[in-house]
C-alpha cells in the first residue's frame, strides 16, 4: 500500500468501524475468551485462517482467449504460473556478507526464498553517514536482483548502539535549550538525505525505530511530553513524506507482540497521536523476537493485536521475526512459525513478514529460523517453503470452455500466463492485485 493508493486503507478503516476487521473469518470475536465458554472455538484456528487467506489473499481469475478477430477460442490449453507474491516475505540481510566474494550460498538462498529485504545496520543513521557506499552497493544489488528493500531506520535513538552520530550525542549532554535548533536541523537534514537518496529504490521506511524505548533526542527536544506523544516525531514523518513521496512510512518497536498491555497501549497511542497530528504514517511495524518459548504467541491474542492496529486504518507488518533461547526445540520453532505466518497472512491489514536473518551463520543470536550454520535445513524451512511456495502458490493448467474462458482461483502476485493452440503458444505477464475477481484477455496472433 502506498499513500497514493488509499483503497486498502479505506477498506480496513471501514471494517474497523463495523467491527468486522478480519472479515467473516474472525467475526466470533474474543468476548468469550475468559468466561469458560468454547463458543469462540466452534471453528478451528486452521479453518478460520484458511478462510481468511482465501478471502484476502486470492482472487477469482478468468482467462479469456480470443483469436486475432476477437472471437473466443475453446479448448485452448491455459497455463497460469505464479512468479512472485504480492505479500512481502522477507529477511534482514547483512550487507558485507551479501557483497563479499565467496558467499554464493547466502545469495542463492536469499534469491530463492524471499521477495523483500532489509539491511540489518547499514541504513542506520551514524552507520550510513560513516560509510554510505556499503548500503548503496547492497541496495543496488538487491534491487538489481528483483528484491524489494525496506529502509531501517531513519531515526533510532539508541545511544548505546553507535547509531546516533557523535556530534548529536555530545550535545545531548548539554543544555537542551541551547541545542534544540541544532538537533532539529541535523535530524531533518539526515531524513531528507537518506530518503531522497533511495527514493524509487526503497519504498518502505521505518521513520522512527523503538520510540517507546529509546527517546533521548525527543526527550531533549520535548521534555514535557511522553515519547508516544512527542511532536518531533510527527515532524520527522512530514519530512520523510516530502523526501520520498511514494514511500510507505512506518513506526517500528519491540515488546508489542511479546509484551504486555502497557507497551501495546503506548504503541497504539503513538500511532493515534501521529494520525491526529496529520503525520503521513502508513503502518506499524511489529518486531517479533521471541527470546523464550514462554513468549510463544497465542494465535487468538495475536489476531486481536492485529485488529487493534488495523482499526486505526494502518497497515501492519511483522518486521523482525525469530525464535531464540535454549528452551525451544527446532520443531517447536517450526510450529510457532506456522502459527504466526498463518495468522498474519489471513489478516486483511497485514502486508509483510520479515525474518531478522535466515541462517545461523549470519544471525544476531546465532539461531535463525531456516538454516543451521552448515546450511542444513531446519524443520521451519519446510514449514516456510510449504506454505509460501506450495500451499499459497498458484500453478494451474486447464482448457478453455466453449466461451473461450478458463477460470481458477489465484493467489495475489505476479503471473506468467501462456496459451497453447495447435502447438503454438502465446505468453503474457500480469499482476493480480487486491480485488475479488480479475479477468485477463489473451489475444492470439
Amino acid at each position: 500500500m502506498t499513500r497514493s493508493s488509499l483503497n486498502r486503507r479505506q477498506l480496513v478503516a471501514g471494517l474497523a468501524g463495523t467491527g468486522a476487521i478480519g472479515g467473516v473469518l474472525w467475526s466470533l470475536g474474543t468476548s468469550n475468551a475468559n468466561n469458560g465458554s468454547n463458543t469462540d472455538d466452534t471453528r478451528s484456528w486452521a479453518e478460520r485462517t484458511s478462510q481468511g487467506i482465501q478471502a484476502h489473499r486470492t482472487t477469482d481469475l478468468t482467462v479469456e482467449v480470443r483469436n486475432a478477430e476477437g472471437e473466443p477460442v475453446p479448448d485452448a490449453t491455459v497455463n497460469v504460473e505464479m512468479q512472485a507474491h504480492e505479500f512481502q516475505f522477507g529477511t534482514a540481510v547483512n550487507a558485507p556478507r551479501l557483497l563479499e566474494a565467496g558467499n554464493d550460498a547466502y545469495r542463492e538462498q536469499l534469491l530463492d526464498l524471499f521477495n523483500t529485504t532489509v539491511l540489518e545496520n547499514k541504513h542506520k543513521w551514524a552507520v550510513w553517514e560513516k560509510d554510505a557506499a556499503v548500503a548503496d552497493n547492497a541496495t543496488a544489488w538487491l534491487r538489481d536482483h528483483g528484491l524489494a528493500v525496506r529502509g531501517h531506520a531513519a531515526i533510532w535513538q539508541h545511544l548505546e548502539h553507535d547509531v546516533v552520530p557523535p556530534d548529536v550525542v555530545s550535545r545531548l549532554d548539554e543544555d537542551a535549550s541551547d541545542h534544540a535548533a541544532y538537533h532539529k536541523d541535523r535530524i531533518r537534514t539526515h531524513i531528507r538525505d537518506i530518503l531522497s537518496t533511495y527514493a524509487g529504490d526503497i519504498n518502505d521506511w521505518d521513520v522512527v525505530n523503538e520510540q517507546l524505548h529509546h527517546s533521548a533526542i525527543t526527550d531533549a527536544l520535548a521534555p514535557d511530553v511522553p515519547p508516544e506523544k512527542s511532536p518531533p516525531v510527527a515532524d520527522w514523518f512530514r519530512i520523510a513524506a516530502q523526501s520520498a513521496p511514494e514511500a510507505d512510512l512506518y513506526i517500528n518497536d519491540y515488546d508489542i507482540v511479546t509484551g504486555t498491555d502497557p507497551e501495546q497501549t503506548a504503541y497504539e497511542t503513538l500511532a493515534e497521536y501521529l494520525l491526529d497530528a496529520g503525520a503521513p504514517i502508513d503502518g506499524v511495524g511489529l518486531q517479533a523476537h521471541f527470546h523464550s518459548r514462554s513468549e510463544a504467541v497465542d494465535p487468538r491474542e495475536f489476531r486481536a493485536l492485529l485488529d487493534r492496529y488495523a482499526s486505526q486504518g494502518l497497515s501492519v507488518k511483522v518486521t523482525e521475526y525469530d525464535t531464540t533461547g535454549d528452551d525451544w526445540t527446532e520443531q517447536e520453532e517450526a510450529n510457532h512459525l506456522k502459527t504466526v505466518l498463518k495468522t498474519l497472512y489471513s489478516h486483511p491489514a497485514a502486508e509483510g513478514f520479515l525474518m531478522w536473518g535466515f541462517w545461523d551463520g549470519e544471525h544476531w543470536r546465532n539461531n535463525a529460523p531456516l538454516f543451521r550454520k552448515d546450511w542444513s535445513e531446519k524443520p521451519a524451512y519446510n514449514t516456510y517453503t510449504q506454505l509460501v511456495f506450495e500451499e499459497w502458490w498458484t500453478d494451474d493448467r486447464g482448457e478453455t470452455d466453449t466461451s473461450g474462458r478458463y477460470r481458477t482461483q489465484a493467489f495475489l502476485g505476479d503471473y506468467e500466463i501462456s496459451v497453447t493452440v495447435g502447438g503454438e503458444s502465446t505468453t503474457m505477464t500480469t499482476s493480480l492485485g487486491d480485488s475479488t475477481s480479475e479477468t485477463v484477455e489473451v489475444r492470439l496472433s
